[in-house]
C-alpha cells in the first residue's frame, strides 16, 4: 500500500503507473483475485493470495497480511486513515473499486465479503459518531479556504478537469454565493455533461495562459501524470491570483517565485486537517471501538466457514465409507452369508472408520497437554440428545467443493 503518508514521493510515483500496467504485474506473479482501490491519496492492492511482492516490482510500498490488512480496510472506509478524517468520498471510492473488481472477474466470495463488511461499516460509524460532521473532504477544506480569502462571490475560478474530483469541487461551489465557475478539459463530452449538471460554463481547452488571463481562481483536478501548470508560466503572472491543486500526482509546479500568486495543495492543507483530526479525537475513539467489535465478527465468520468445510468433509468420508460398506453388505448376503451377522460386522466397520480419525486426534490433543480443549468438546458433543440430531439437517456438499470454499478463507493480504 502507498497513502499520503509515504515518503520519498513514492505515492506520486506509484500513481503514475497506468491501470493496464499495475494489472499486468500482479497477473505476473499470479495473483489474479484482487481489488485495486486507487484515489489521489492512496494506491492499496487487496489480494486472497499468499504472494509476496518484491521491493523492485513495486517499489516503496508497505505491505500488510491477514488481520493487519483487514482491520486497515476498515479503518479506511471509516475515514481514519484519510488525509481528512472522517471524509466521506472514501466509501464511494470502496464501493467502485469493490464493483469494477467484481465486473472484471477478480474478485471472490472471501474479498467481497470483507469488502461488503467494510462499507457498511463506514456507514455504521458515521451515524454513531460525529465524525464526519463538519468540512471533512479536502474538497470542502479547500473550498472553504478560497472563501476566507474573499475569492468566491463573483470572482472567475477556472477548473481543471472534468472527473469525479472536479464535480465535487462544481457542487461545493454552487452551494457558495455568485462563483462564475468555469471547466475547463479536453474531453468535450464529459465536460458539457458536468457542465449542464451544475449550470456552469464548459471551454474544451487546456492552454494554460488563456485560463490564466480568463480566471482569479484556478483549481486543478485531475489525474495527469504530469504538471500541467509550469512554472515559467506562473511566474509571468501579474495579477493577484490563486493557485488549488488537489491532483495527486501534482498538477502545478510549486518551484516558482512570484508574490502575487498564492499556491493551495494538499501538503499545505495539512495543518487544517491535523487540527480537524484533534478535534475528533473522542470520535476516533469509538469508532475503533466499533471497529474491534466487527474485527471480532469477521473472524468468527471466518472461523465458521473454515469449521463448516471441514465438517463437509467428515460427513462426505462418511458417506462413501458407508456406500462401500453397503457394497460389501450386499456382496455377503448375495454369496449366502447370515443377514444378522453380517448386519454387525458391516456396523462394526463402519463406526470403527467413521470415528477413528477423531478418536485419533482426540488422543494426541490428549497427549500434547490439551485434555481442557478434550473436556470441553466432549462435554459439549454430549449435551446433543439423540432425538436433537436426529432433527438436524447435516446435509454435506462434495468435497473438492468443501475444499473450495476454505480456499475462499484464505487471509486476506494488502499489497504490497
Amino acid at each position: 500500500m502507498w497513502d499520503f503518508r509515504t515518503g520519498d514521493n513514492s505515492l506520486e510515483k506509484v500513481l503514475k503507473i497506468y491501470d493496464e500496467d499495475l494489472q499486468a504485474r500482479l497477473s505476473s506473479k499470479g495473483v489474479e483475485k484482487r481489488i485495486i482501490l486507487r484515489t489521489c491519496n492512496r494506491l492499496e492492492i487487496y489480494y486472497d493470495s499468499d504472494v509476496i511482492f518484491d521491493d523492485d516490482i513495486f517499489p516503496g510500498s508497505k505491505f500488510l497480511r491477514g488481520e493487519d490488512a483487514i482491520r486497515h480496510i476498515l479503518r479506511v472506509s471509516a475515514g481514519l486513515e484519510s488525509m481528512s478524517v472522517g471524509e466521506n468520498e472514501i466509501l464511494r471510492q470502496i464501493k467502485e473499486a469493490m464493483e469494477q473488481a467484481i465486473k472484471d472477474g477478480r474478485s471472490n466470495k472471501f474479498l467481497s465479503m470483507v469488502f461488503h463488511r467494510a462499507i457498511k461499516l463506514g456507514k455504521e460509524i458515521r451515524e454513531k459518531t460525529e465524525i464526519s460532521h463538519g468540512k471533512v473532504s479536502i474538497p470542502s477544506i479547500m473550498i472553504d479556504q478560497i472563501g476566507k480569502r474573499g475569492l468566491i462571490n463573483s470572482k472567475r475560478i477556472g477548473i481543471i478537469g472534468t472527473g469525479k474530483m472536479a464535480a465535487t469541487i462544481v457542487k461545493y461551489l454552487k452551494k457558495e454565493e455568485n462563483p462564475i465557475v468555469t471547466i475547463y478539459g479536453r474531453n468535450e463530452d464529459a465536460g458539457k455533461e458536468l457542465a449542464d449538471l451544475f449550470d456552469v460554463n464548459f471551454r474544451k481547452t487546456l492552454d494554460i495562459p488563456t485560463i490564466i488571463e480568463e480566471c482569479d481562481v484556478i483549481i486543478t483536478a485531475t489525474t495527469s501524470k504530469t504538471i500541467l501548470v509550469e512554472k515559467g508560466e506562473i511566474e509571468k503572472i501579474s495579477k493577484k491570483m490563486l493557485l488549488v491543486d488537489i491532483s495527486n500526482p501534482k498538477n502545478i509546479d510549486e518551484n516558482f517565485i512570484n508574490p502575487s500568486v498564492e499556491l493551495l495543495n494538499l501538503e499545505m492543507a495539512n495543518q487544517i486537517m491535523e487540527e480537524n483530526r484533534k478535534r475528533k479525537e473522542k470520535d476516533i475513539v469509538l469508532a475503533e471501538e466499533i471497529i474491534r467489535k466487527e474485527m471480532d465478527k469477521i473472524y468468527t465468520k471466518i472461523a465458521e466457514g473454515e469449521i463448516e468445510g471441514y465438517i463437509s468433509e467428515i460427513y462426505g468420508r462418511a458417506r462413501s465409507i458407508m456406500e462401500d460398506e453397503i457394497v460389501k453388505y450386499n456382496a455377503a448376503i448375495a454369496a449366502g452369508k447370515d443377514p444378522s451377522e453380517t448386519l454387525i460386522v458391516m456396523g462394526n466397520s463402519f463406526i470403527n472408520k467413521i470415528l477413528a480419525p477423531q478418536t485419533l486426534a482426540l488422543k494426541r490433543m490428549i497427549r500434547e497437554g490439551k485434555t481442557e480443549s478434550v473436556r470441553d468438546f466432549l462435554d459439549s458433543a454430549s449435551d446433543f440428545s439423540d432425538d436433537e440430531s436426529d432433527q438436524k439437517d447435516f446435509s454435506f456438499e462434495d468435497p473438492k467443493e468443501s475444499r473450495n470454499r476454505q480456499d475462499q478463507n484464505h487471509q486476506l493480504s494488502q499489497m504490497p
